[in-house]
């Protein structure tokens, strides 16, 4: 599939940013969890942030370039750029880069794309969603459904959080916006579907 057979609403773009925004909440469980880091468990590799004292970052080796999270931001960075979510403005973005990664605070401007396609910003975030997907399939199987309905209720009780789609429903809108965008629904509509799961 090539850029221009792809449409993408804008609003499923600012629906993705909503679904990473309280993905990353339930991550910071993970980090915190009793039984000990599941980040680190899975391979990630922590180390002091590059920005903001006293936060971490986590990487990973993904799809010939790596995941990188942190607190204030999330995504894929490859030898051509990648995707990024900056948490502060909920935003998704490519990212042009081809050796530096986003540093929470500096945020380096010039490596942010501005105006680009609403397809193009699609196909950068694949390696990204591919790794989400695959992470959190791995967390129900470990922690199985109650975790993460668990994490969930915690989010809905943050100050000013913006809790998005229940874990289970918000899996499957991933997947959906991942494999069949065309056919993506606004996440209230999709959270009303029958259990005709695209799992």
């Amino acid at each position: 599939m090539t850029a221009p057979e792809i449409t993408i609403a804008p609003y499923f773009l600012r629906d993705l940013a909503d679904g990473i925004q309280q993905q990353m909440f339930f991550w910071g469980q993970d980090v915190s969890h009793p039984e000990g880091n599941f980040l680190v468990t899975q391979g990630f590799e922590r180390s002091a942030s590059l920005g903001i004292k006293g936060t971490s970052r986590y990487r990973l080796p993904w799809q010939g370039g790596y995941i990188e999270l942190y607190g204030a931001c999330a995504g894929w960075y490859g030898p051509q750029g990648g995707f990024t979510f900056i948490r502060p403005r909920r935003r998704c973005a490519i990212w042009l880069s081809e050796k530096e990664t986003p540093i929470p605070g500096a945020w380096q401007q010039e490596f942010i794309a501005k105006d680009t396609e609403r397809s193009d910003l699609y196909l950068a975030s694949l390696p990204f969603l591919d790794w989400l997907i695959t992470y959190e399939y791995k967390v129900l199987e470990h922690f199985g459904t109650s975790y993460r309905e668990e994490n969930y209720w915690k989010y809905r009780k943050v100050p000013k959080a913006k809790a998005w789609l229940k874990p289970e429903v918000a899996l499957r809108w991933f997947k959906r916006f991942r494999e069949n965008p065309e056919f993506l629904e606004r996440p209230k509509s999709f959270s009303k579907i029958d259990h005709e799961c695209f799992l």
